[in-house]
């Protein structure tokens, strides 16, 4: 009975707080729309990029070096490199040119960059392992002044290798409002609106988008994983905005009865 009681209280404040937030969402600052990468098979390959790149900050700390920050801009010039090295393994690209020049310095600067690539294994750690048997992609593993990396990792049964990985280094003196340090903990949503990861959609989810949306208008450094960014899209149009907030408060009381919201 008790549990009854208390389950039907947090429902009550769990309303409460979606009415106040509904006649609060003015208060937030307009920002752009995103746009979300979100097929559940791009998700499993962010979730191994997001892994190597653990593995890579665990082995400089262990090491005494600083760890590196990842930039999503730095992950797409990586999912550039990493499907040109299926037709080309090598650290010029098909044209010819220096993996370098998949960069564009007006969008992120840098005084150095470095390369690793690999092929042929299905994890992040045996992918990793490959780089600590080779001394010179290990001595890049531990190049001290490295401040940035992307991370990228493709598919493709048609291939002779299957599976093919590349990492981006960068030293640079700038700063980004969307580098990040990976996480230990990726989140994985059980519900459709469940940014949270706990597979309800509730209040906290709310939060989390409202945190998401504001920090991203101001330039303040914020992430969620790609698995998170496709649940959040309550209209499933491919953005991220106001209106995505207000069909999750909708939904919460009631009002809408399914996620993602068709009109």
């Amino acid at each position: 009975m008790m549990s009854i009681i208390k389950k039907s209280f947090s429902q009550f404040v769990s309303v409460l707080t979606a009415v106040l937030m509904l006649c609060a969402m003015t208060a937030f600052p307009q920002s752009e729309s995103y746009a979300v990468t979100g097929l559940e098979s791009e998700a499993e390959l962010k979730s191994k990029e997001n892994q190597l790149a653990m593995l890579i900050n665990e082995y400089r700390i262990s090491n005494g070096l600083n760890a590196v920050y990842v930039v999503p801009y730095l992950n797409e010039v990586s999912d550039v490199r990493v499907n040109e090295s299926v037709e080309l393994f090598s650290h010029y690209r098909p044209n010819g040119t220096k993996f370098s020049t998949a960069i564009d310095q007006s969008v992120f600067p840098f005084c150095k960059v470095y390369e690793t690539l690999a092929a042929g294994s299905d994890t992040a750690e045996a992918t990793f392992g490959q780089w600590l048997n080779s001394p010179d992609h290990n001595k890049i593993l531990l190049t001290e002044n490295i401040t940035h990396m992307g991370v990228g990792v493709v598919h493709d049964t048609d291939t002779d290798y299957h599976w093919y990985w590349q990492t981006v280094y960068a030293v640079t003196d700038a700063q980004f409002a969307d580098q990040y340090l990976p996480t230990e903990y990726e989140i994985v949503p059980q519900a459709e609106g469940d940014i949270t990861g706990d597979g309800f959609v509730d209040t906290y989810d709310y939060l989390s988008l409202a945190d998401y949306l504001y920090k991203k208008a101001n330039n303040i450094p914020v992430y969620l994983n790609p698995a998170q960014l496709q649940t959040a899209d309550c209209f499933r149009d491919g953005i991220l905005s106001e209106a995505d907030a207000k069909v999750m408060v909708r939904y919460i009381l009631g009002e809408y009865k399914t996620l993602p919201y068709i009109f």
